[in-house]
């Protein structure tokens, strides 16, 4: 039984560590986005990640109203498109590379302009 939860300890802690490595090389290859599919999978995946932090976004912007899913997708979309054109250098972008600060500036620039109309 000792040996059993031995060599499954081990394995949890190998899968923890792979990931962590696939994490990490991810964040920090080019991806290019003058290619459609690329970019589609890139909008789509920060798509998810500013949807997660956009109600932190809408608090420091100290907005009491709640966003419909469409409309978090359209201020999202618009968010991931600025994002995109303003750091992806000759059609290639590295997730790493771009500041927290710009997609905060990003992100609340949208929900700006989207809860203005």
């Amino acid at each position: 039984m000792r040996k059993v939860a031995r060599y499954l300890l081990i394995a949890i802690v190998a899968v923890i560590v792979i990931s962590a490595l696939v994490f990490v090389w991810a964040m920090q290859r080019e991806i290019d986005v003058s290619a459609p599919e690329a970019r589609a999978e890139l909008v789509k995946a920060m798509t998810l990640g500013c949807k997660v932090r956009l109600p932190e976004v809408m608090k420091t912007a100290q907005l009491n109203r709640t966003l419909q899913p469409n409309e978090m997708h359209e201020v999202c979309g618009c968010a991931v498109e600025r994002i995109i054109e303003s750091h992806a250098v000759a059609g290639k972008i590295r997730p790493s590379d771009v500041p927290e600060s710009d997609i905060d500036a990003a992100e609340l620039a949208c929900l700006q302009e989207k809860t203005a109309q």
